[in-house]
């Protein structure tokens, strides 16, 4: 029945969403005072507005059953079109809690984590640390920045800002990539050198 409402008002602009929920939800709307007719008006149009995205609708079930108005699971789960053993769920959640579960769900649709301002933070480490692995510098990241990454996404962030210095393990060479290159007493062709000591006077 729910799922039945959702479809219907995706096709329906807020106005017409009330009517027709106003009409299948009389017994519901006997039982409110007038301000939880509003409210619950209120949270029609919005689902109607935002059918589809369940991260919105339940913040907008936690929202009202958090107002204080004396909604119940039952009414608030007829106005946003879920059953009433979820909204009961949701009605236990502390805001904490809430804010919990949207991180998860948006955990499984997550973009990329790494991000172009992480790379200035990279690159220093690399220059602090020249003979860094790919394992410590996702250890690096998930200490530092706070940023859980595997092995291989960070590879092709390095790639992509040009410093793929890295290699897999301690002892071990990665196969095509190129080397840090050893800073020595002479530069290795005429022109200056970054790695090279200042010419005596």
């Amino acid at each position: 029945m729910a799922t039945e409402m959702l479809e219907a008002q995706a096709s329906e602009l807020p106005q017409g969403a009330w009517a027709r929920w106003e009409r299948e939800h009389a017994d519901v709307l006997e039982r409110a005072t007038s301000a939880q007719r509003v409210l619950l008006e209120a949270a029609v149009r919005f689902v109607a507005v935002i059918v589809g995205q369940p991260i919105l609708l339940r913040m907008a079930g936690f929202f009202l059953l958090h107002a204080d108005m004396g909604l119940t699971p039952a009414q608030v789960g007829a106005a946003v079109g879920r059953t009433d053993r979820a909204m009961r769920t949701v009605r236990a959640l502390s805001a904490h809690d809430l804010l919990d579960s949207i991180w998860a769900e948006l955990g499984r649709h997550r973009q990329p984590k790494l991000h172009p301002e992480h790379a200035g933070p990279i690159a220093k480490y690399l220059v602090d640390h020249p003979g860094a692995t790919l394992p410590e510098v996702v250890a690096f990241i998930a200490s530092d920045l706070g940023i859980e990454v595997d092995s291989q996404t960070l590879h092709r962030f390095v790639l992509a800002y040009g410093f793929d210095v890295l290699r897999p393990a301690h002892g071990a060479a990665k196969e095509g990539a190129p080397t840090r290159p050893p800073c020595s007493g002479a530069p290795t062709s005429g022109a200056p050198s970054s790695c090279s000591p200042p010419l005596s006077p």
